[in-house]
């Protein structure tokens, strides 16, 4: 795959490089005789770039040019280079190269892309995406607009995503998201318009942070005659929970009597001690005891494996350098080319004269802000 990737790409790169020529040729049959060399014949359509069918004869190929525009698969492209499947096999497929055994080198990226910038003299225009995906449609089933599977061994992330701006996401998705494993974060918030000033403010709460697997359950209840209530709970109730904890509260009233008469069983638990009539606040936690909880125990504290031993999530809040950052740990490529623009900026600062391009520093500034804050 890999040969033919890169036969594939030179083919195009040297099909490029004699396009204006080609389209000047004409398309009616045609034979060469140059200093005694083999006779060339051959016959094509307009636009199509021309392959060597045989040593000597030439014919259409499957690269079809429309001004500035490839097709391979069309005679219609709607970009510079644009591919269609014509059987049920990829559109366009790239494997990068492999680090020789024993070279301690990187692998190289199957695919590297980099949206166009925007006008800069504009506060309206947005700058282009690197990549955009959408999956097929299907009555059944339409595909995902992306998939992505890490490669195999430690640290091999299925997709890694970072912001270097400001006001941006690492990840900003719209609608639903799912996820089968853990969620990890330094803070997980929930985010809406400030219900009393909606336009202009946020309103942001801390989710609820636990050692251990909790779920938290409470509600009202009015004590009867004899200062007595029954709590019923869903059927799912203690399947779900276990180690329950609870709490209760008098309202309106004191009432120093209150007590769990009864600990939850059959999914209900009894209050009683109470004054009659009296509301009661009730709150009930249990630590989760399905099955995959069972399956999945939370660890509380981990060791961090080898590579990342002696790095930090945030190393700024230690006292460290930014180069312990685990971010640099786990990405060894990224590292090594930071260092090396690093090098160079330095360099270029040292040697700057009056002379000196002010949009060479724009563009190193950009280079730079294609890696995370922790590689930068």
């Amino acid at each position: 795959m890999l040969r033919e990737t890169t036969s594939i790409r030179t083919g195009v790169l040297l099909v490029c490089s004699v396009l204006p020529m080609c389209a000047q040729e004409p398309a009616t049959p045609a034979a060469a005789n140059v200093g005694g060399a083999a006779t060339v014949t051959g016959s094509g359509t307009p636009q199509f770039v021309p392959l060597w069918r045989t040593t000597t004869s030439l014919g259409n190929s499957g690269i079809f040019q429309k001004g500035m525009r490839l097709g391979i698969g069309t005679k219609a492209p709607g970009a510079q280079l644009d591919v269609r499947a014509l059987t049920l096999i990829p559109a366009f497929s790239a494997l990068g190269a492999s680090g020789p055994p024993g070279s301690d080198q990187n692998a190289s990226a199957g695919i590297s892309s980099k949206g166009g910038n925007a006008d800069p003299d504009s506060g309206l225009s947005v700058g282009g995406a690197g990549v955009v995906g959408k999956g097929g449609a299907s009555s059944s089933g339409a595909g995902p607009g992306g998939v992505f599977t890490g490669g195999s061994g430690s640290g091999g992330d299925g997709i890694d995503a970072s912001c270097t701006g400001t006001g941006c996401f690492a990840g900003n998705f719209t609608g639903n998201v799912n996820v089968t494993g853990s969620i990890t974060a330094g803070k997980k918030d929930f985010k809406i318009d400030d219900p009393l000033d909606p336009a202009n403010k946020y309103l942001l709460h801390a989710s609820v942070e636990s050692s251990e697997m909790k779920n938290i359950y409470d509600g009202t209840v009015i004590l009867d005659a004899k200062g007595q209530a029954v709590v019923q709970l869903p059927d799912w109730f203690e399947a779900v929970n276990g180690n329950f904890r609870y709490q209760l509260t008098a309202l309106g009233a004191p009432s120093p009597g209150l007590y769990i008469a009864q600990k939850i069983s059959n999914n209900r638990f009894k209050i009683a001690g109470g004054a009659p009539g009296v509301e009661v606040s009730w709150q009930v936690t249990g630590i989760r005891q399905d099955a995959y909880a069972k399956a999945d125990p939370m660890v509380v504290e981990q060791e961090k494996n080898p590579q990342e031993r002696g790095e930090y999530i945030h190393p700024e809040l230690y006292g460290a350098p930014e180069e312990k950052s685990i971010e640099w740990a786990r990405n060894p490529a990224w590292r090594m080319q930071v260092q090396e623009l690093r090098a160079k900026q330095l360099a270029q600062a040292r040697n700057a004269a009056a002379s000196a391009s002010p949009s060479a520093s724009r563009t190193e500034n950009a280079e730079l802000g294609q890696y995370p804050k922790g590689l930068r």
